[in-house]
């Protein structure tokens, strides 16, 4: 079992030290996908032009944009990295999209009030959460009755070859790859370790599942080596 720090104070420092580089770092790692992927997170949601939405580690804000373009919603972005919020303003600049609301803060004490947000999504942003069912009660918490969670998550394709492939690929390449690229081979060592100790995707639907909410989908993309799960908060009493 490998042992990771993942405390608010070392997450945030490790992702205001590759802000600059985390947008290149992702379409090389995702082999180009993650913009695909992204769009399909929103896809999924189903969401209406007045619903307010929650993005979870938004990050530099691909996501909220693209979501505030396409539904012409409301997107609240919250993440703890100060320099990633950085960047994601000056794209919400440059897109003129004036929804996306940027929040500085903790997933695992979010400042909003219960029932506050229609749906809720994350790309790359579960796996950084050190309590994953507190981070789940928390978005529990903060959606309406029967609002959605759409979670993008990378993971470990559970066939040969392809998963020897892959581990391969992930051990020895992307802390390279990530390394060169951001100047920081510890972030991309974290990395993965991150996945690579991440539960696999039955083991987390059973979490969401204790937390409360219904696994709608759990569906692997590109052999495995990445995951969506969509995610239903029941009504009250239900």
């Amino acid at each position: 079992m490998i042992h990771i720090d993942k405390s608010p104070a070392i997450m945030a420092s490790m992702f205001d030290r590759i802000a600059s580089a985390y947008d290149l770092l992702n379409f090389t790692l995702s082999f180009s996908m993650d913009e695909q992927w992204r769009k399909t997170v929103i896809s999924s949601l189903n969401i209406g032009k007045d619903d307010r939405v929650l993005d979870i580690a938004t990050g530099t804000g691909d996501m909220a944009i693209r979501a505030c373009r396409t539904a012409g919603c409301t997107v609240t972005g919250i993440d703890i990295s100060r320099k990633m919020l950085a960047i994601a303003a000056q794209k919400k600049g440059k897109s003129a999209c004036g929804r996306f609301l940027i929040t500085a803060g903790d997933a695992l004490a979010m400042p909003f009030p219960k029932e506050t947000f229609n749906c809720a999504m994350t790309a790359f942003g579960i796996r950084n959460m050190p309590d994953l069912p507190k981070f789940l009660g928390e978005v529990y918490r903060v959606l309406k009755d029967g609002g959605k969670t759409a979670v993008l998550e990378l993971s470990v394709p559970p066939s040969v070859p392809w998963r020897w492939v892959y581990l391969a690929y992930f051990k020895v390449m992307i802390p390279v790859i990530g390394g060169i690229v951001s100047g920081d081979f510890k972030a991309y060592r974290y990395l993965r370790d991150s996945v690579i100790g991440f539960p696999p995707p039955r083991e987390l639907e059973l979490l969401m599942e204790k937390s409360g909410f219904k696994v709608i989908r759990s569906s692997p993309l590109l052999f495995g080596i990445a995951h969506i799960y969509l995610l239903e908060k029941g009504a009250a009493g239900a």
